[in-house]
This record gives structure tokens, sequence and C-alpha cells, in this order.
């Protein structure tokens, strides 16, 4: 329902950093994006989250929406576009931390 960052993300294992990509990244991003966020709402005495697809489909406009590219398909065929709203791609688009706290 959500996209975010997973292509040359900068980590650092054993002392050595490198650029990797994939779910791997993306999936700990936004979890933490989502952790801070139910830090600032504990903070302000108001509930957690709780179960996100209801929130973040209400508010739609408090993610970044992504509108272009294309998902590779098979044997060279495109797969799904990116476009303006909800898209197979990337779903409703990235969390922006700033427009969600104010949800």
């Amino acid at each position: 329902d959500i996209a975010a960052q997973s292509v040359s993300y900068p980590v650092v294992a054993n002392g050595i950093t490198m650029s990797v990509a994939g779910t791997s990244c993306a999936s700990p991003c936004s979890g933490g994006i989502f952790g801070l966020l139910n830090d600032a709402r504990f903070s302000a005495g108001k509930t957690s989250l709780g179960f996100l697809n209801p929130m973040l489909y209400a508010n739609a406009a408090a993610l970044n929406d992504c509108t272009q590219g294309v998902q590779g398909g098979c044997s060279g065929v495109d797969g799904f576009p990116a476009v303006e709203g909800w898209d197979a791609v990337t779903g409703l688009g990235s969390p922006n931390y700033t427009a969600l706290l104010e949800v």
C-alpha cells in the first residue's frame, strides 16, 4: 500500500559502508518512520496509529505520490506504470513524516 526508497541505500556492515537495494531497505525505513510517528503521538498524549491502512487511505495526501516509472515485467514486457493516485507499483506513495505528524 506504500513505497519507500530501496535503491542505492547506504548501510554500514562490519565497519564498511556499502550500497544495497530491495525490500530489506524499504521495509525498515518505513517501519522506522511509523515508529517515530507513534513516539511523537505518545509524547503528545495521543494513541498509537494502530492498523495503518484505514489511516493511510483516509489521508492519502499525507504521502508523497510517486507518478513516474514502470515496474519491470516478464520477458521484456512493461509491467505496471506509476500513475497519479494509487497504483500497483507504489500504492499510495512514500510516507511524508512531516505531513503524517498532522494526522
